[in-house]
């Protein structure tokens, strides 16, 4: 009697599916749905029940009604975003960066039109260009980058200081004597080509710190994936696992701790 029943209890679970957790605890349920983060199930006897989601991060493995199993890596489940769905960047710039790098040193192995953005990011492009469009150099510095930002501040003041000037000069250039007014030409020439000099800079140098300010957000961005994918190249993982060893015609659970090192 005792061999019938073990017989129909071995039957019975293999026309299940069994989710078996990290932790060791089994599930029989009729699995629905697996997608990359998580197993949606319904209860094997309660088919007519709830559906119950469970993470594959605290699943080991499932063994399927029709025999296969199948064994779920939580490092690879872990790497999914299912928030952002975000996809793995390759800047091409593998062995060429490392930590602690100046951006003067790592500027031109990046093209900052293939950036992507990734939670973690710390700066944001579209600040350092309003920034520098308010005061030229400010994006910069906002990004860390002060030296740089003083230097585009310092163009833009002396391009001012020349246009102030020249505007300066035109103006003295007429002068009141007698009655009438008159005009020294060769000095409100030398005043209006200054005036405009300093204009034009002032513009150029405007419009370069804003695209360099965006630039500088989106390359110190690219350069800090690289380091974060660097830093989590080597992972020390340490995970419960079960497994059954054979005796005889007996089998025993055996439970124990698996510890990985990736890199």
């Amino acid at each position: 009697m005792f061999l019938v029943a073990a017989f129909a209890s071995m039957v019975c679970i293999q026309a299940q599916d069994v989710i078996t957790k990290r932790n060791g605890d089994e599930i029989l349920a009729k699995i629905l749905e697996v997608n990359p983060t998580e197993i949606k199930y319904k209860r094997y006897d309660n088919p007519d029940g709830p559906l119950y989601v469970i993470l594959k991060n605290d699943v080991l493995f499932v063994k399927y009604e029709n025999g296969t199993n199948e064994v779920f890596d939580q490092e690879s489940v872990s790497s999914y975003d299912s928030s952002s769905a975000q996809i793995s960047t390759d800047y091409g710039t593998t062995g060429k960066v490392y930590p602690g790098m100046r951006y003067n040193e790592y500027k031109n192995l990046y093209v900052p039109s293939a950036y992507i953005y990734q939670p973690g990011d710390r700066y944001v492009p579209a600040v350092g260009g309003v920034c520098s469009w308010l005061i030229p150099g400010l994006g910069q510095m906002i990004c860390g980058e002060v030296g740089r930002g003083f230097a585009y501040l310092g163009g833009a003041i002396g391009s001012s200081v020349v246009m102030s000037v020249g505007i300066g000069v035109f103006g003295t250039s007429f002068y009141y004597i007698d009655g009438n007014y008159n005009r020294n030409q060769a000095q409100a020439v030398f005043g209006l080509i200054m005036t405009m000099a300093g204009s034009i800079a002032l513009l150029t140098v405007d419009i370069c710190a804003i695209v360099d300010g965006v630039r500088v957000a989106k390359v110190k961005n690219m350069y800090e994936q690289d380091i974060r994918k660097m830093s989590s190249s080597i992972n020390l993982e340490v995970s419960p696992y079960l497994s059954t060893e054979s005796v005889g015609s007996s089998c025993f659970p055996v439970a124990g701790l698996s510890v990985a090192l990736n890199f």
